[in-house]
């Protein structure tokens, strides 16, 4: 990828600065429907979590106890901890 000219890291700047707003999306056209070969989410290839392989034999051998798939487990465990800390807030 090719680094950015003063111009082009001054607009970014100035763009960043700004709300949502306040930005003229005016020369963009407006989408009036979606195109019947939309596909959404083609690319996307979800986020990765790496374990090492003590702690995904671990876990894999608590889900398989459970009758639930790892990502399940993993989910729920997280869940869990993220509304707890909410409640902490």
């Amino acid at each position: 990828m090719s680094k950015l000219s003063d111009r082009q890291r001054e607009d970014i700047l100035a763009v960043t600065g700004q709300r949502d707003e306040d930005i003229d999306y005016s020369d963009i056209p407006p989408i009036r429907e979606i195109p019947a070969n939309a596909v959404r989410g083609r690319f996307y290839r979800g986020h990765a979590i790496y374990l090492t392989d003590e702690l995904h034999a671990y876990l894999s051998t608590i889900a398989m106890r459970r009758g639930v798939s790892l990502n399940d487990l993993v989910n729920n465990v997280l869940s869990k901890e993220v509304a707890i800390v909410e409640v902490l807030k």
